[in-house]
């Protein structure tokens, strides 16, 4: 709205004109319309979040800045308090290509995300604009609080120059959760250890080994072929991942400090279109027992204009079982 003053008496069309530029101004600079919240507080069911946007990245990161289980543990955030730097979780870290390119790194801590309110203050959502990206993709997260002690989430990105992507055409979109202290650094999740073997429960810690190592790894389902990349690519250690073990369902939990577990779960696993892949990162180790539990989704080809994206949901709760992390995952998929 425009608050208009009396002014001195003058010419009618200068006046006009006046307001209109004015006018103009305003609703050109939507910050000074509607100024947009830095964080966004919600309490539902046992959960008490906090949600960030980027506008102090990389000092401090978007997305989930702090969670908490006022019921089962009050006090404890599931994401590391300390490195201000490396601490959030369900944080949208990478855009990743196949081929050498200075933007593999960071670029979504950079550049505008604008965070908003869903309705009845239910969570928030983080907006990207492709001419905000150096990869000149649009990207929206969503975060639902749902009780008693999830959120679910969903991105959905659209590229708008695909040749970015290279002659491969291929796109890693990366997601951190910094963990605050845990009991056991390893991802726990159904799988098989060899081709043909029988599923059953993995612990995979992330060995040394292959040749991008860098202090942890990634792992894929049992039906998903390697991502290639060009040889020359500087920041390999997110694109290779390990021939064994493969999860064959898409989720995975981990143990956590004070007796709780993080559940990661998604919509997808493996596709000829895109692909979920789980991460694990050991960057504090062994200084404090604090890995990264990080997630990718791929896109195998990009396609400009095309819509991509998935769902998930993050459960922190006490451990019960691996058993009932796994009723957890099947009873969101059976209401999805």
């Amino acid at each position: 709205m425009i608050r208009l003053q009396h002014f001195p008496a003058r010419p009618r069309f200068f006046f006009s004109l006046w307001v209109l530029i004015a006018a103009t101004n305003v609703l050109a600079d939507d910050n000074s319309v509607e100024p947009k919240p830095a964080t966004l507080d919600v309490r539902r069911g046992d959960l008490q979040i906090q949600f960030r946007d980027n506008s102090k990245s990389p000092r401090v990161l978007s997305g989930v800045d702090s969670l908490v289980n006022v019921r089962d543990a009050p006090g404890f955030d599931a994401f590391d308090p300390d490195g201000r730097g490396a601490s959030a979780g369900l944080n949208f870290e990478h855009i990743i290509s196949g081929h050498r390119n200075p933007n593999n790194k960071f670029t979504p801590r950079s550049g505008r995300y604008t965070l908003g309110v869903l309705p009845n203050a239910a969570g928030a959502r983080l907006v990207r604009r492709a001419e905000d990206d150096p990869w000149k993709v649009a990207s929206t997260l969503e975060y639902r609080v749902v009780g008693p002690h999830a959120i679910d989430f969903e991105f959905r990105c659209t590229p708008q120059q695909a040749e970015l992507f290279g002659r491969r055409g291929s796109a890693i979109f990366f997601f951190a959760d910094y963990m605050n202290d845990v009991t056991d650094v390893a991802l726990h999740f159904r799988g098989v250890t060899q081709s043909g073997g029988s599923e059953t429960w993995i612990a995979a810690d992330a060995p040394p080994g292959p040749r991008d190592w860098n202090s942890g790894g990634t792992y894929s389902h049992r039906a998903a072929p390697p991502i290639q990349y060009d040889d020359n690519l500087e920041f390999r250690l997110n694109s290779w991942s390990y021939d064994w073990p493969r999860y064959t369902e898409p989720f995975y939990f981990g143990r956590a400090a004070h007796g709780m577990t993080l559940i990661l779960m998604f919509d997808r696993a493996y596709s000829p279109e895109d692909e979920i892949r789980f991460s694990l990162f050991k960057f504090k180790l062994p200084r404090r027992q604090r890995p990264a539990w990080d997630f990718q989704y791929v896109v195998h080809k990009v396609v400009s204009g095309r819509s991509y994206g998935f769902r998930g949901r993050l459960v922190w709760k006490k451990f019960v079982s691996a058993e009932d992390c796994r009723s957890e995952y099947r009873n969101w998929l059976a209401r999805k």
